[in-house]
């Protein structure tokens, strides 16, 4: 997305202005996690097929509801509750490099990203706002 004048780059990773972690730290603290992590996997894995093939264990049970899909939701949401507390320094590298170890193309977390969008602004609806998605975003 566009960003202002003020917003700047650094080391290729973009720098959230205040009012945007702001949002997200409300977002985040607001909603249920896990209920919209396990939402926003099952939709991933609907909508983009291909990204189920590293999770043979799941046996083809890709529901928000089956007990795999819940699991991988927890570990989800251990990882974006460390992110969310150290928003001004997370070490994407790091998340990135141990993903493609085990061949996870790292495009799947724009993926993730927009399916926990279309889940916050299905669940949320009003408390959801433009501004909010922007921040989110």
């Amino acid at each position: 997305r566009a960003r202002s004048s003020s917003e700047r780059l650094t080391d290729k990773m973009v720098v959230l202005t205040k009012e945007e972690v702001d949002y997200i730290v409300e977002i985040w603290s607001q909603v249920d996690k896990k209920l919209i992590t396990a939402h926003a996997l099952e939709r991933v894995f609907a909508v983009y097929p291909w990204t189920t093939r590293l999770f043979t264990k799941l046996n083809g049970k890709f529901k928000a509801t089956d007990i795999g899909v819940q699991e991988h939701a927890a570990k989800v949401v251990s990882a974006l509750d460390t992110a969310v507390k150290n928003i001004n320094n997370i070490n994407f590298k790091q998340l990135s490099s141990e993903h493609q170890k085990i061949g996870v193309d790292t495009q799947n977390f724009k993926a993730l990203g927009q399916a926990f969008l279309v889940e916050l602004a299905r669940q949320y609806k009003l408390k959801f706002s433009a501004k909010k998605h922007e921040a989110a975003h």
